[in-house]
């Protein structure tokens, strides 16, 4: 059987960060039984639709998952698994903000099957915190960590960001430290993008939020390199870390261009190389409106992603698997292009593989950049 990755979009919030530009909503409580109670029926009408899929692997995005109550959770995990099989050793994450957990609902979670746990921690300096618009301290994050481990949590991931406005390097230093002093499996390091039409880009545009320069956000990612690698992290993708063997399986599969469906407003999905997704607009997700934008991808459009995503991870480009799907080498017609960029240090090459350098992850667009043109000619 094929393995299938699902996501399920939760989008309720306590309050929307100061950067967040994906679909999350706050103050919509009211909203919250019907919402799931209309997930719950998207969930069944794909029933039907999955023979010959195995489940792999389950993500609940937000918004904050851990926000609403855990039976809501525990009745849409129990509902997926209705849908289709799940492999034996499914990955199966949530994701939570540090300070909407509490013991019962970590209990129900990992009841339900639930066994990675993603908090967004995002700093560990109170004043950043409070510029984000994060409702949680930085001594929350660590009593997340600890109650999710009394409730029997083994894989968990903290989401860190830098580049914040106002934010030195030394800053980060210390938010890096205290996340490995935790001894999570897996961290996410992502530098910030301002975003238009958030109240962050607003106070950017004022001249009340100063981003990092260049130099400075380059060094702050170079300095999350090596204080992760020393602390037994491995960089398996531009912006993820992990302890040896505990990579997420679910975002492997977005950039391994596996079959993935996604559940809920907002959500996107790409099976069998067609590409749809839900409309990111609440009202309308609770009006019936589904899978629009409904494209199926050309095999041009498939190298041009395999391009792209595989050059975001450690792996890089599997040049057989390449050959095997496109019909020919990955350098033919490149050859020109490959030799310049590995003189230049940015990408290296074996029998398998190709791949960016530490040096190549830092311009990583320009590079896919430079490959696709070559791919165009």
């Amino acid at each position: 059987m094929d393995p299938l990755a699902i996501y399920i979009h939760v989008p309720f919030c306590a309050r929307k960060c100061a950067y967040c530009d994906f679909a999350s909503f706050s103050g919509r409580e009211a909203d919250w039984r019907r919402y799931f109670e209309a997930l719950w029926a998207e969930l069944e009408s794909w029933s039907p639709r999955l023979s010959g899929y195995e489940v792999a692997s389950v993500f609940f995005g937000g918004g904050t998952p851990t926000l609403v109550p855990g039976e809501y959770i525990v009745e849409t995990l129990s509902r997926a698994r209705a849908i289709a099989p799940f492999t034996a050793d499914a990955e199966i994450t949530l994701e939570g903000n540090p300070g909407t957990l509490t013991p019962e609902k970590l209990a129900a979670y990992r009841s339900a099957g639930v066994n990675r746990l993603s908090l967004g921690a995002q700093s560990f300096d109170d004043r950043l915190l409070r510029s984000l618009g994060r409702i949680h301290t930085a001594a929350q994050i660590g009593e997340a960590v600890r109650l999710a481990r009394t409730a029997g949590f083994g894989n968990i991931n903290l989401d860190l960001m830098y580049a914040l406005p106002g934010q030195a390097t030394e800053q980060w230093l210390h938010t890096l430290d205290a996340a490995v002093s935790l001894e999570v499996q897996h961290i996410s390091a992502y530098s910030l993008i301002v975003e238009e039409g958030t109240p962050m880009a607003d106070r950017v545009r004022r001249g009340e939020a100063v981003i990092p320069d260049d130099d400075a956000v380059n060094a702050m990612q170079r300095a999350a390199i090596d204080r992760l690698a020393a602390a037994g992290y491995g960089r398996y993708e531009i912006s993820n870390y992990a302890r040896p063997g505990i990579e997420c399986r679910h975002n492997l599969t977005y950039w391994r261009r596996g079959d993935y469906l996604g559940l809920g407003c907002a959500a996107h999905s790409m099976l069998r190389e067609t590409r749809f997704c839900n409309p990111a607009s609440l009202d309308a997700y609770l009006s019936g409106e589904r899978e629009v934008d409904k494209q199926v991808l050309t095999r041009e459009d498939a190298m041009e992603e395999t391009v792209l995503l595989s050059t975001r991870t450690a792996r890089g480009i599997d040049l057989e698997k390449w050959r095997r799907d496109y019909g020919t080498p990955f350098a033919e017609g490149r050859e020109e292009i490959i030799a310049r960029l590995s003189a230049a240090g940015y990408i290296e090459a074996d029998e398998g593989n190709l791949r960016l350098t530490r040096r190549g992850f830092e311009v990583q667009d320009a590079v896919v950049l430079a490959l696709l043109e070559e791919q165009g000619r």
